[in-house]
């Protein structure tokens, strides 16, 4: 028995009453918070209209009521379900959101003195009331603390790739009371889902969200959070993912994700059962949707600083040291390879002649001719200057001879048509093959570029 609830009993024992029940402003309506009845049709769950019921006039004018001999209908009352001949009633005020209701199957019981008595009794409630408010907005707060520490202890779990996006969407579903949560990541125009805890996740990952027509991606399209309550009707207009889905959202909480402000995902939170999300996360949600929104950016450069700084800023071939740790590993594992050594003789030349732009415009054109001639398994390096390599797994030297022999013929017919170029002995090229000609990294590059055809 709380602390209220004996207040409500000590009532109910000094005016031996029928009925005593404590309500609060609940919005426009009464929530009772305690009660002690005889009544079996009292409805404790039931909110009371402060328009047209007497605790609602006790709240709205904020002044004692006492009527001695009560001969309304218990309508007028609210709390009851049934007839329960009550005789006598008396209200009064807590603050401005409360209110005590006694009343009686006796009539003349409640006068001037009992209302006097009362007042002190409201006074002490209300203290108690407003200490137990501010003790459970301290748990509150408490508990929204030890779980944002949680979430960032995660967070630094996650950085150092202890644990996974999944692990901390685990612990999503714990603060927010969510059957699902997700992150959508948008690739060419479309969301694909990205990461998913709490249902079965091999028929979404991976998936494309229909664009324009889910609510999942609503937040991505319109760049701000999006807080549905349940049972929202946009739940009747538009699936949570795919059209024709079997899933049924009842409540969805979707935040951005952001970098440089530009949305480039979202962090969902979904009920799909009777459950509903709590309200109370919403501040913590969004510090987690801030949270990945630095992890998913993190990777991202990542990623892209491992492109930069395996390739050549000029043509986009693979760096020269990135080259050789390849061929390096196909050698250990004995795969039969060649490499192949195109070098233009001109480029000197032709760099004084026409600048470096027009230098880098004329090696980036020659690289895509490389590649076009290799193909796409091919691996393409620039050493210096105008020298490229090429790393081919052809295992017969006629297959090898033809590339480059066409190469060449490609790539005097382009620089034939610069007048800028004297075309003549403007190429060495040459090839070699492991294991044939050197079980040496740098005697098959050596090889290659002294076997010249």
């Amino acid at each position: 028995m709380t602390i209220i609830d004996r207040f409500s009993q000590l009532i109910f024992n000094i005016y031996e009453a029928f009925t005593v029940a404590l309500y609060i402003k609940d919005r426009d309506n009464l929530k009772c918070i305690s009660h002690v009845t005889f009544s079996h049709s009292f409805d404790k769950g039931r909110l009371l209209s402060i328009e047209g019921t007497l605790p609602g006039w006790v709240i709205k004018h904020s002044q004692p009521l006492i009527i001695p001999n009560f001969d309304k209908d218990e309508a007028a009352l609210g709390y009851y379900s049934g007839r329960e001949d009550i005789k006598s009633f008396m209200g009064y005020p807590m603050g401005t959101d409360g209110v005590i209701v006694v009343d009686s199957k006796k009539k003349w019981v409640f006068t001037d003195k009992e209302k006097k008595i009362l007042s002190g009794f409201a006074l002490a409630i209300n203290e108690t009331i407003e200490k137990e408010r501010k003790f459970s907005e301290t748990e509150e707060k408490m508990e929204e603390l030890i779980n944002e520490k949680r979430v960032f202890t995660l967070f630094n779990y996650l950085l150092s790739s202890q644990i996974t996006v999944k692990d901390i969407l685990n612990e999503c579903l714990h603060i927010c009371g969510a059957d699902l949560c997700f992150v959508g990541i948008e690739h060419n125009g479309n969301m694909v889902i990205h990461d998913m805890a709490g249902i079965p996740e091999d028929e979404y990952i991976n998936q494309k969200c229909g664009a324009n027509s889910c609510i999942s991606t609503m937040v991505l399209e319109g760049g701000r959070e999006l807080l549905l309550p349940y049972n929202s009707g946009y739940f009747k207009e538009k699936p949570l993912f795919f059209s024709e889905e079997t899933l049924k959202a009842r409540q969805f909480f979707g935040f951005p994700l952001v970098m440089d402000d530009i949305t480039f995902g979202v962090a969902g939170f979904v009920s799909i059962s009777d459950s509903h999300l709590s309200d109370k996360s919403i501040g913590i949600l969004r510090n987690i949707a801030m949270f990945l929104s630095m992890y998913y950016s993190s990777i991202w450069a990542k990623s892209e600083y491992d492109k930069i700084k395996n390739i050549d800023p000029v043509t986009g071939s693979l760096h020269f040291s990135r080259f050789i740790r390849v061929l390096s590993d196909r050698i250990k594992k004995g795969e039969k390879l060649c490499i192949l050594s195109v070098r233009l003789k001109f480029l000197g030349e032709y760099n004084n002649r026409m600048g470096i732009e027009s230098t880098d415009k004329l090696l980036k054109k020659i690289f895509h001719i490389i590649k076009q001639c290799a193909g796409a398994r091919a691996l393409i390096t620039r050493k210096s200057g105008g020298h490229f390599y090429v790393l081919l797994d052809i295992k017969e030297r006629s297959g090898a001879r033809n590339i480059l022999n066409f190469l060449n013929r490609i790539v005097y017919k382009n620089i034939s048509e610069d007048r800028a170029l004297d075309i003549r002995d403007a190429i060495d090229s040459g090839l070699s093959y492991y294991p044939e000609d050197s079980n040496d990294i740098w005697g098959l590059i050596e090889r290659a570029d002294k076997m010249k055809i």
